[in-house]
């Protein structure tokens, strides 16, 4: 299903980026009004009407920041005004911003502002320029050698996963070598290895940063079909599931198709520019599907700045 209205091919491409804060300022209104409620990014998406696959992509790209990030920042900062300007008891600002305890309250600021509600009583100003250091999402492109797509539809792809956790300085290398460490050993055991003929990753979660060590990346394997030449017929052959492996299904569908050349530790800069440029530029619908990463060469036997990855962007 279509996740955002048709834009007027014929409007200018200022006008599709309003479009774009429009449906993200309808989730930042929403948040703003419901601060003391659980709120998560599928719900803002929602109030977006975004699909939750997308959300936090746009979200980031136009803000600079995560969605959590910007829901502390909010939740805090109403903290500190509210103990800065009021008599209200610790525990009642607390409640009145979303956390369910002044204890929690008070370790939230620790964290993020290393400070205290009786110092920011006291007067004291926070930290606020770390919040949203650990949150920084890499927003700038550093060219445009990845806006140039190609358009393909892809077939229904079964592909086996494990999971693995951690990001560092943006690049998400670490999980996806505990993740291959679980799911190669896996194959080559069962006889599949060579069977093996695409290699992709998707996104198990919102990254908190360039530096989020408990951020998920799924890697799996597609068998007998090689997905950039489209060679051969895909299967989905018998294998012992143990740990964190599992089958996903990705829906068939049309794909804008983007080759990010060079370093995985770039690869999020290629997703920024695609969500804050091409895509407010051309007006295309995303589908309600994950987009995914097409791993095209060997890191283990490849140059850093020969490295080849095809980005899938799911549209209607």
């Amino acid at each position: 299903m279509s996740v955002m209205p048709a834009l007027d091919p014929g409007r200018e491409p200022l006008s599709r980026h309003q479009r774009h804060l429009e449906r993200l300022a309808r989730a930042v209104a929403y948040l703003e009004g419901h601060l003391d409620t659980p709120l998560d990014t599928r719900s803002l998406a929602l109030q977006a009407a975004l699909s939750p696959f997308h959300f936090h992509r746009l979200f980031q790209a136009y803000f600079g920041t995560t969605v959590s990030g910007y829901l502390t920042w909010r939740r805090l900062q109403k903290a500190c005004e509210l103990l800065s300007h009021s008599d209200a008891t610790v525990l009642e600002i607390a409640l009145d911003v979303g956390y369910t305890s002044a204890q929690a309250l008070a370790k939230a600021m620790r964290r993020e502002l290393e400070t205290t509600p009786t110092a920011v009583r006291k007067g004291l100003s926070p930290q606020w320029r770390q919040l949203f250091e650990r949150r920084t999402c890499g927003v700038e492109t550093g060219g445009k050698q990845g806006l140039r797509p190609r358009m393909t539809h892809t077939p229904e792809l079964h592909v086996l996963t494990a999971v693995g956790r951690g990001m560092d300085q943006g690049s998400m290398h670490r999980a996806a070598r505990q993740a291959l460490g679980e799911l190669i050993p896996t194959l080559t055991q069962a006889g599949l290895m060579p069977r093996m003929k695409t290699c992709v990753a998707l996104m198990a979660d919102e990254p908190q940063g360039l530096e989020d060590q408990q951020a998920r990346m799924q890697v799996g394997a597609i068998f007998d079909f090689h997905l950039r030449r489209r060679e051969g017929q895909i299967t989905r052959p018998e294998v012992p599931l143990s740990g964190s492996l599992r089958w996903q299904t990705l829906p068939a569908g049309r794909h804008s198709v983007f080759t990010h050349r060079g370093s995985h530790r770039q690869l999020h800069q290629s997703w920024g520019a695609i969500y804050r440029e091409w895509l407010p530029r051309t007006g295309y619908l995303l589908r309600d599907a994950p987009p995914f990463e097409c791993f095209l060469n060997d890191p283990r036997r490849t140059a850093e700045a020969d490295l080849r990855t095809d980005i899938y962007i799911p549209l209607e």
